[in-house]
């Protein structure tokens, strides 16, 4: 008994030296250690912090990219055709409204414009024009099934504008552009033949606009000389007959009728053009 007493003396000796060993570090060095630590636990924290902050816009841009998808999906904007693109923009009463400057100028009206077009599902496009000088300009675009993409201009007037960088900006009034028109190629100051016609492949390209404006000058040109004929004529010149004359006078409705009520003057020269599409 005394044996076994002695042995569990010794042991519990053993256990209690054990246990109070502690390794020899000193002050400076724990100090230091402390001090990682501590360091260690703030980059931890700023870590995590950054770590939130990334995963919080991630799960944002996740939610922007499902909700763009899901618009797509949803969206029933279509391209018109210029037929049903031209009835739109005769119905819709957007040039009626009152220009104010610096307050509902061009780009209140091609707003206006775009946004009306979503509402009867078209797709449209804002469009800001840079011109060569001056301050720029607002229209709008669509890109139609069956004859490409046009430009329509409402400020106070319902045209399809002609745009092309380093040329001149010019429009046409909705009833001037069409695929056949009145042939000007003959001479102005004897217009007084059956009238021939001419087509173009694309009215409303940028050399389109280029044809129309030298049948602008055409007429211009035949009445200026039509109006000297008549005025010869009342003083007794009978180089032209009386059938010529008012044969002349004829075609000259005819051409203005075909032209369109309003003419277009060349604008400024095109620099840039941005598009923004609904």
């Amino acid at each position: 008994m005394k044996k076994v007493i002695l042995t569990g003396l010794v042991s519990a000796a053993l256990l209690l030296s054990l246990t109070s060993c502690s390794p020899t570090v000193s002050k400076e060095e724990y100090d230091a250690l402390q001090k990682s630590l501590e360091s260690a636990q703030q980059d931890s924290s700023r870590l995590q912090e950054n770590l939130a902050q990334l995963q919080s816009k991630y799960d944002a841009w996740e939610a922007q990219y499902k909700s763009l998808l899901q618009r797509l999906k949803e969206s029933t904007l279509m391209n018109p055709t210029w037929a049903e693109l031209k009835a739109f923009v005769e119905t819709d009463g957007t040039d009626r409204l009152s220009y104010i400057e610096g307050q509902f100028d061009c780009e209140g009206f091609a707003i206006t414009l775009r946004d009306n077009a979503g509402t009867h599902r078209f797709r449209c496009a804002y469009v800001a024009l840079g011109f060569d000088e001056g301050v720029g300009h607002a229209l709008n675009a669509f890109q139609t099934g069956d004859k490409g993409l046009i430009y329509i201009d409402n400020t106070q007037s319902d045209t399809v504008g002609y745009v092309k960088i380093g040329q001149p900006y010019g429009t046409i009034c909705l009833d001037g552009v069409k695929d056949r028109f009145i042939d000007c190629g003959g001479d102005p100051a004897k217009f007084w033949s059956e009238l021939t016609y001419s087509t173009h492949p694309n009215p409303f390209g940028y050399d389109y606009y280029t044809n129309y404006r030298s049948r602008v000058r055409f007429c211009e040109e035949s009445v200026e000389a039509y109006n000297k004929a008549v005025a010869e004529y009342n003083r007794g010149s009978r180089e032209w007959t009386y059938s010529q004359l008012n044969k002349w006078l004829e075609n000259l409705q005819a051409l203005k009728k075909d032209l369109g009520p309003r003419f277009s003057e060349e604008g400024r020269i095109v620099k840039n053009a941005e598009v923004y599409w609904n």
